[in-house]
């Protein structure tokens, strides 16, 4: 029997109950950590109207938070089949129609030409190979005032500048700018 669920923790979705028949080998963020994430990320860069680029997106929960607090677009990518398939359900029970979601390997990933995102968040598993790359890996896909927003481990240093680093137990995000 599964006891677990996720809600959305603010915005126009606020309470919405999400499924949770992701892959296994999903960790979804906590209520607690997205909650603090996205009033600290509503109040320092925004959201509404911006265009958000999820990656390793798994539960499709960071998306429906983003689409919550009003984000003009939402591209999610992930490999794993079981994970688009829920994320296209949620797509469909709430009409949501600015979530563009993909099925692909997110070094394959390419933006259409001359797309730019204001917003990228990842949440890759926390071994990934090659993990302090991201920030400048994603950088060519960001907006010029654009932030990438990663979640890793606490003890995971970065060489990059960061704007903002937050702590939630066993999880970190740290917020970067545009790498130049």
């Amino acid at each position: 029997i599964d006891y677990f669920f996720m809600r959305v923790t603010g915005g126009i979705l606020k309470g919405w109950v999400i499924p949770t028949k992701f892959a296994s080998h999903v960790r979804p963020s906590t209520d607690r950590m997205r909650e603090s994430l996205f009033n600290s990320l509503v109040h320092q860069f925004g959201i509404e109207g911006k265009s958000v680029l999820d990656l390793f997106s798994g539960s499709g929960i960071i998306a429906a938070e983003f689409l919550s607090r009003e984000a003009t677009l939402v591209t999610s990518i992930d490999l794993d089949g079981k994970n688009i398939l829920q994320q296209k359900a949620m797509q469909k029970e709430r009409d949501l129609n600015h979530w563009e979601i993909v099925k692909q390997n997110i070094y394959k990933f390419e933006p259409q030409k001359g797309q730019q995102f204001d917003i990228i968040f990842a949440d890759p598993p926390y071994d990934i190979p090659n993990i302090q790359q991201f920030p400048k890996m994603f950088s060519e896909w960001l907006a010029d005032d654009g932030i990438i927003i990663l979640e890793h481990r606490p003890q995971l240093q970065f060489h990059e500048e960061h704007l903002l680093k937050k702590e939630y137990g066993s999880t970190t995000c740290t917020i970067f700018a545009k790498q130049k």
